[in-house]
């Protein structure tokens, strides 16, 4: 009984041993929390259409779930989750500011581009937001400068 009690009391020394090991594999080896699309990016099409505004922007802030848009006037913000490619947007609200025409409807698009995107891919600095189907609703790439 004493070797049984040595033995399993040797096994139980050796996984507390690993513990500590573990756990720093965990914290360097896990992903960030919403990394690949944390940070900001500049919108350069939505609908097939390149966008005109110059400061048409997503930024994603992952460990928070919340993210910022805009396109030139107003700015649209909520929660998102995402997970295997998977993109579900919750809790939109946006400003309403009155701006020129021609922004408000890319405004428009983009909110709408937004906010029925269900998936993303991230190709080299390129982000495409899909829809169910598949469809490139949305193309942004990283910005440079990210604040």
């Amino acid at each position: 009984k004493r070797n049984a009690a040595f033995l399993t009391k040797g096994k139980m020394m050796k996984k507390i041993a690993l513990l500590p090991a573990s756990l720093l594999f965990c914290l360097f080896a896990a992903p960030a929390v919403g990394a690949p699309l944390d940070g900001r990016w500049n919108i350069t099409e939505v609908a097939r259409r390149p966008v005109t505004a110059a400061e048409a922007y997503l930024k994603f802030n992952g460990a928070e779930h919340r993210f910022s848009a805009g396109a030139g006037c107003n700015t649209l913000t909520g929660s998102f989750h995402a997970a295997k490619g998977r993109l579900k947007i919750d809790d939109a609200a946006s400003t309403l500011m009155a701006c020129d025409e021609e922004i408000m409807k890319q405004e428009e698009t983009v909110s709408r581009a937004f906010s029925n995107s269900k998936s993303y891919r991230i190709k080299g600095d390129t982000l495409l937001l899909t829809d169910r189907r598949g469809r490139v609703l949305l193309k942004a790439e990283r910005a440079q400068n990210q604040d």
